[in-house]
């Protein structure tokens, strides 16, 4: 009997005493009163918050600020090494940076990188802050002897208490109890720490280790499977809508139906549609015909629009005339060409929003030679690189080429700008449109510059078989 009580005595430790008050008053005064008679390893219980508690007790600032702000320095310092390191960094036989020269840019810029660097700092300083709370308040903790006092569970209803812990330097089993006293505590009690329950219980225990067994399935799984080869389909768990019944460009719509039974959206069976004619997409109704297509203010039609091309969104129906009637079958057998459309009536002089000065030669200048001067040459006599190499290739035979015209042609100067404009624009013949690569102001840019070209009256430079032999002696 002697020997269990003393096994008893020595897993009940005394951990502190326990007072209880009647108000958060009395709670105040006497952490107060502790903390200025030198104990610091006080703790309080209240049902709610007390306001001025915490400097009663002489809590200090907590730490955690300025550690999560270490690691959110140095989670900066390693997101933006590892990006330095994988894309400008090759000293490393073992992990090789990937230090690619692509398009002339730099092998490490810094806005490039910011937004991995700041995901890091987050991520970093949030697990730092999760841990550190932790860290600091020491959890977790598998017990709290504080809960085998069945007193204490009135901490979440009517009443206040006052832990000292044994652990205070100043705490004495006696006279800890009688200041406790003195400072309004009206029951006083002993906490004991019981050693059991700091170990954990048989059944948890079995629970956390099949737990980790069943944990080792999957990469055990993923191991075997990287060494052998499957002629059945992946496992799709999340579709990702890979399955839907959707429109895909350039394809055959999905069929609705069933194999006897087909059903299409659309007549034609296609996923893509022309756009119904006169469409205009939003916000792309611009009324300003001289400035966004090169053509008179109140002569612009659908007929005009489509001898320009029918290229502004204003497209009329092949089928039906301006009345909108439909019209009379053609006869495929008929030798009749189609009569040409009539020229819109082009601007003449430059719309009065487009200002013709030195800022604007320059700038078409540059986009001339951006665009232009690869087929026109950069004296728009047609003796570009491109159009220079498709001849060769044509005069071979590897190659069908037409050739670029001379932007100093008589018959281009007479064009009026609205028209240079329009095929810059649109297109004409075997050019191709740039409406959607140059924007309208440069458009206007390209078009003064080229004017400016034809009244210099550059000519290509021919060589004669005198000259060369100039040259060779």
């Amino acid at each position: 009997m002697t020997e269990k009580q003393n096994q008893e005595m020595e897993d009940q430790k005394l951990l502190g005493l326990l007072a209880q008050f009647e108000d958060p008053v009395s709670l105040v005064h006497a952490c107060n009163e502790a903390r200025e008679s030198g104990y610091n390893k006080i703790d309080a219980f209240s049902p709610f918050p007390v306001h001025g508690i915490d400097p009663a007790l002489g809590i200090p600032r907590t730490i955690l600020p300025f550690f999560v702000l270490i690691i959110g320095l140095t989670g900066c310092a390693v997101g933006l090494g590892m990006q330095y390191y994988a894309n400008a960094g090759d000293w490393s036989d073992l992990f090789p940076g990937y230090n690619f020269m692509i398009s002339g840019k730099p092998f490490f810029s810094l806005p490039a990188n910011i937004p991995v660097t700041f995901e890091v700092v987050v991520l970093s300083s949030a697990i730092a802050t999760f841990l550190g709370m932790w860290a600091l308040n020491r959890l977790p903790r598998l017990a709290n002897p504080l809960h085998r006092i069945s007193r204490f569970k009135r901490v979440t209803n009517d009443k206040f208490f006052l832990l000292v812990e044994t652990k205070d330097p100043k705490f004495s089993r006696e006279e800890t109890e009688s200041q406790l006293n003195q400072w309004g505590a009206s029951v006083i009690e002993e906490v004991h720490e019981d050693l059991t329950d700091q170990q954990l219980p048989s059944w948890l225990q079995l629970v956390g280790l099949m737990t980790a067994l069943i944990l080792l399935i999957p990469p055990v799984l993923i191991f075997r499977a990287e060494g052998m080869t499957n002629r059945k389909p992946r496992l799709h768990v999340i579709p990702d809508m890979d399955w839907q019944e959707k429109y895909k460009t350039q394809t055959l719509a999905p069929n609705l139906g069933d194999e006897k039974h087909p059903v299409f959206l659309f007549v034609d069976g296609r996923a893509m549609q022309e756009p119904i004619p006169g469409t205009i997409a939003r916000g792309n109704l611009y009324t300003d015909s001289e400035y966004y297509r090169g053509i008179k203010s109140g002569t612009e039609s659908f007929a005009t629009l489509q001898s320009a091309g029918a290229r502004t969104g204003l497209q009329d129906d092949a089928s039906q005339d301006k009345s909108g009637q439909d019209k009379p079958d053609q006869d495929p057998t008929a030798d009749e060409k189609p009569a040409e459309p009539a020229e819109p009536d082009w601007v003449t002089q430059f719309p009065p929003n487009v200002n013709v000065d030195q800022a604007l030669l320059e700038r078409g200048q540059q986009r001339f030679n951006i665009y232009c001067s690869a087929c026109h040459g950069y004296a728009g006599n047609g003796d570009g690189l491109v159009n220079a190499r498709a001849m060769a290739l044509a005069a071979s035979g590897q190659a069908t080429w037409t050739t670029a015209k001379s932007l100093n042609d008589p018959e281009i100067i007479k064009n009026p700008v609205g028209r240079i404009f329009d095929t810059i624009s649109n297109g004409r013949g075997t050019m191709g449109p740039y409406k959607s690569q140059i924007p309208v102001e440069d458009r206007w840019a390209i078009v003064a510059y080229v004017r400016a070209l034809q009244g210099t009256g550059l000519q290509p430079v021919t060589v004669t078989q005198a000259d060369e032999e100039t040259v060779e002696k």
